[in-house]
C-alpha cells in the first residue's frame, strides 16, 4: 500500500474554516433601556403605604407585582399629575 504524503490540513479542518468565513449576522433585539440603581431612604410609615399599594396592585392583576414595579407606576402617576397635587401629597407626609 503506497503511503499517502501529509500535507497538513485536513478535509475537517478545511470545513471549520469555510464556516467561520460565512458567518451570519444576526439582528438581535438590544435593549433600549438598562437599568440604573438608586436607592432611597424611606421611613416605616412610607414602607408601610408601599406595601399597601403594592397588595392592591396585587389584587388587581392577574401576575405577581413587585415593590420596584409598584414604585415604578408611582412615578409615572406622578409625571401625569400638577405640581400643585404632588405638593399637597408632599405636606400630608410631613
Amino acid at each position: 500500500m503506497a503511503a499517502k504524503k501529509i500535507t497538513g490540513k485536513s478535509k475537517l479542518a478545511k470545513t471549520g474554516e469555510s464556516k467561520d468565513q460565512t458567518k451570519e449576522q444576526l439582528d438581535l433585539v438590544t435593549p433600549s433601556k438598562k437599568a440604573t440603581l438608586k436607592a432611597y431612604r424611606l421611613y416605616d410609615d412610607d414602607i408601610a403605604r408601599l406595601k399597601k399599594i403594592t397588595a392592591t396592585m396585587n389584587r388587581a392583576s392577574h401576575r405577581h407585582i413587585s415593590e420596584t414595579a409598584a414604585i415604578r407606576a408611582l412615578l409615572v402617576l406622578g409625571s401625569n399629575s400638577s405640581g400643585e397635587r404632588l405638593l399637597n401629597a408632599l405636606r400630608k407626609t410631613i
